[in-house]
C-alpha cells in the first residue's frame, strides 16, 4: 500500500490539535510528590499527521501545584533562550520548546521528545556502582557532554563569584540555624580560593545530576529538566553537581550500618556518607571523582587544585536552593561538618585552601 499524498493526510494547525486529535495516545512517564510536583506525559499523535512535517511524539509537562507552575515557566523561558543558541548537531540533545498550553489556569509546556533511558536506571541496577568500569563510563559520558555544552556556549571570562553568591543565599535561607556559621566559614574559604581566578561564563543546566541525563547506544542522547538553568552562569555549578549527586546515593541499597559493596570504608551511617567518602577518602571511586573534577577544571582553563573549594560551593548551592527543606538542611549540615581542605591533597603535597 502506498502512502497517501500529504494533501490527503490529517493536518493539525498546532501542537494542541495534535494532542487532542482522534487516535492520539499518551503515557504518564513521571510524577512526583515534591512541593513543585509535575506530571510528564509522552503523547504520540496518529500516524501520518502533519503540521509542517511528520508529527512525532511530544512531551507535555503539567504542573500539580502553583509552585510547579513557576518551575514550568522558568523551564519554558530557558528552553526558548536555548532555541536562540547555535548548538549545531549538539542541539539535538536538548528538548525543543513547542508550545504552552493551559491546564486549569496553569501553564503546561510541550517539548520535543528525546530518545534514551535515564542514567539513574543503570545507576540503581544491582551492583552497578560497585563496578569501576561502569562508573568510569558514567563519569566519562557526563563529563564529555558537559564539556561540549561549555565549549559551545563559552562567553567572556570573569572573576568567579559563585561561592560568595552561594554564601549569601545560604545565609538568607538558614538564618538562625545552629550549623549556619560553620557552613559560612567553609563557603568563605571556598570564595577566597575561587575568587582569585577567572572563567568563561556558559549556559548552565542547574540540576545536572544523573537522573536528568538520558543514555542511548553508549552516549548522552539528551539532558532534560532545565527549570533551574541559566543562559549564562558559572560552569562550575554543573561540573560539581554531577559528582555530588553520584556520590550521594551510593549507599541507597545498603542496610544501615553495613559496608557498601565495592567501596571499602564506606558504610551507610547517615546522610551524606557517600559524599564525604567521594571527596575525602581513599578508594577507586574517590580517585575517579577527584579526577573528574580536576579534568573538568582543566578543560575550563582553571587550576585543578580548585576542585575542593568548588565542591564546598556546590554543597552550599544545594543547601540554598533545594525545594525540599529537609534535603537542603542535610546538605547544610554536611557542609558544616566537612574539613576546610581535602586531606588527600595535603598528603599528596598538592596544597590546601
Amino acid at each position: 500500500m502506498t502512502e497517501a499524498p500529504k494533501a490527503f493526510q490529517p493536518r493539525a494547525r498546532s501542537v494542541h490539535d495534535l494532542l487532542f486529535a482522534p487516535g492520539s495516545r499518551g503515557v504518564l512517564i513521571a510524577t512526583s510528590k515534591d512541593p513543585d510536583a509535575k506530571r510528564t506525559f509522552i503523547v504520540t499523535p496518529p500516524a501520518g499527521t502533519y503540521i509542517d512535517g511528520p508529527a512525532g511524539p511530544v512531551a507535555i509537562k503539567i504542573p500539580v501545584t502553583v509552585a510547579a507552575a513557576g518551575a514550568i515557566s522558568r523551564e519554558t523561558r530557558m528552553l526558548v533562550a536555548l532555541g536562540d543558541v547555535d548548538l549545531g548537531e549538539f542541539g539535538t540533545t536538548v528538548p525543543r520548546y513547542l508550545e504552552t498550553l493551559d491546564s486549569d489556569g496553569l501553564p503546561a509546556v510541550v517539548t520535543t521528545v528525546l530518545r534514551g533511558v535515564p542514567m539513574s536506571v543503570g545507576y540503581h541496577r544491582w551492583l552497578h556502582t560497585s563496578r569501576p568500569r561502569a562508573v568510569a563510563q558514567d563519569f566519562a559520558l557526563a563529563g564529555g557532554w558537559l564539556r561540549q555544552l561549555q565549549l559551545a556556549t563559552a562567553g567572556p571570562r570573569s572573576r568567579i563569584t559563585w561561592a560568595g553568591e552561594v554564601s549569601g543565599a545560604v545565609r538568607a535561607r538558614w538564618a538562625g540555624h545552629p550549623k549556619l556559621e560553620a557552613a559560612q566559614v567553609r563557603l568563605a574559604a571556598a570564595d577566597r580560593q575561587l575568587r582569585s581566578h577567572r572563567v568563561a561564563a556558559t549556559v548552565v543546566h542547574g540540576d545536572y545530576w544523573f537522573g536528568n541525563l538520558l543514555v542511548d547506544d553508549g552516549r548522552i542522547s539528551g539532558v532534560v529538566d532545565w527549570e533551574n538553568g541559566a543562559r549564562t552562569g558559572s560552569p562550575l555549578r554543573d561540573l560539581v553537581r554531577f559528582a555530588l549527586s553520584y556520590c550521594l546515593y551510593l549507599d541507597r541499597h545498603t542496610r544501615p550500618g553495613r559496608e557498601v559493596h565495592g567501596h571499602r570504608g564506606l558504610r551507610r551511617t547517615g546522610f551524606g556518607a557517600g559524599i564525604r567518602y567521594g571527596l575525602l577518602e581513599p578508594g577507586w571511586l574517590p580517585d575517579l571523582v577527584r579526577l573528574y573534577l580536576r579534568t573538568g577544571l582543566d578543560h575550563l582553563g582553571l587550576p585543578t587544585i580548585l576542585w575542593y573549594g568548588a565542591a564546598l560551593a556546590g554543597l552550599g548551592e544545594i543547601a540554598a536552593t533545594a525545594n525540599d527543606d529537609d534535603f537542603a538542611a542535610h546538605h547544610l549540615e554536611l557542609l558544616a561538618a566537612l574539613p576546610y581542605w581535602p586531606l588527600t591533597d595535603v598528603a599528596e603535597g598538592v596544597g590546601v585552601l
